[in-house]
């Protein structure tokens, strides 16, 4: 019997049933995730374990909290570098944030950036290094606010200390390691100048209200995990409170459906860069 065939038959009959399982046994809401997502990392847990039998593992569940923790981790997939998909962010700097800080002289205001599925910060801590160095570059005060959010506590703590190991910042070009990290402690710590522009907080994507008058949101890596009628769902809330300049920053490798086509324009496909557009007829413009 092939791999795939028995994921199947060991795991799943009832995917919808399973997913209520897990809720009442570890407290997780699974209900928008894909199936084969939950079906490929359950089944690896309980292959470290030896177990063909998802009640045997669902029963360790309920006895054994660092496996929880592992699976959690496993669902979750917190992985989270600097600068993560190094091409993109170069291209990032030239077609968002140099506009962005331009937006912000012009009219004088703070910008917003949302950081939506922050995992352990380095996406956000990433972004506001990348504003101050161009801020730099055109004699300007950093006027920014990052609002960094994510549905994992363990993941939300870790970010807001701000600290990492060698191996966490090696995607970390020297020059920025040199002027924005402290290195002490055995490791790296965030400085302050980076740390007071990232505002963390926990947040549900389906279930939560977007948060308000946004300049930019940086989803990276995070639809590939949800089905596409709950995408559909965050892209709604996404569009609605996306203000001038309105940009969407999604994952390298993820697309939007024909619904989010109608809502968002590409900017650049490689980096998977889209703008808010202005003629969509399912959501009254905010400008």
């Amino acid at each position: 019997m092939n791999t795939s065939l028995k994921e199947n038959k060991i795991i799943l009959e009832n995917i919808n049933f399973l997913k209520k399982i897990l809720q009442r046994k570890i407290g997780v809401d699974l209900s928008g995730y894909k199936e084969d997502f939950i079906r490929r990392r359950i089944y690896a847990r309980m292959l470290t374990y030896g177990i063909t039998d998802i009640n045997q593992y669902l029963n360790l569940l309920e006895k054994n909290n660092e496996e929880k923790r592992k699976l959690l981790d496993a669902l979750d997939i917190n992985v989270s570098q600097f600068f993560r998909d190094f091409f993109v962010w170069k291209i990032v700097k030239e077609r968002v944030v140099k506009e962005l800080v331009e937006h912000m002289v012009k009219r004088k205001v703070s910008i917003k950036i949302w950081s939506a599925g922050c995992a352990h910060g380095q996406e956000p801590y990433s972004i506001a290094m990348l504003v101050v160095e161009v801020c730099k570059e055109l004699n300007v005060n950093p006027l920014v606010k990052i609002y960094a959010t994510d549905i994992d506590d363990d993941a939300l703590k870790k970010a807001k200390l701000g600290f990492y190991n060698h191996q966490e910042v090696k995607d970390v070009p020297y020059f920025l390691l040199k002027e924005y990290f402290q290195h002490e402690d055995g490791g790296y710590w965030i400085k302050d100048n980076i740390r007071n522009l990232v505002f963390f907080r926990k947040h549900d994507l389906i279930k939560d209200p977007p948060l308000l008058f946004v300049n930019t949101i940086f989803c990276r890596n995070v639809f590939i995990y949800f089905d596409r009628e709950n995408q559909n769902k965050i892209l709604s809330k996404f569009y609605q409170c996306l203000y001038k300049p309105a940009y969407l920053i999604l994952g390298a490798s993820e697309n939007l459906w024909s619904e989010g086509n109608n809502l968002f324009e590409i900017v650049d496909n490689r980096a998977k860069i889209y703008r808010k557009k202005l003629d969509s007829n399912k959501f009254t413009n905010v400008f």
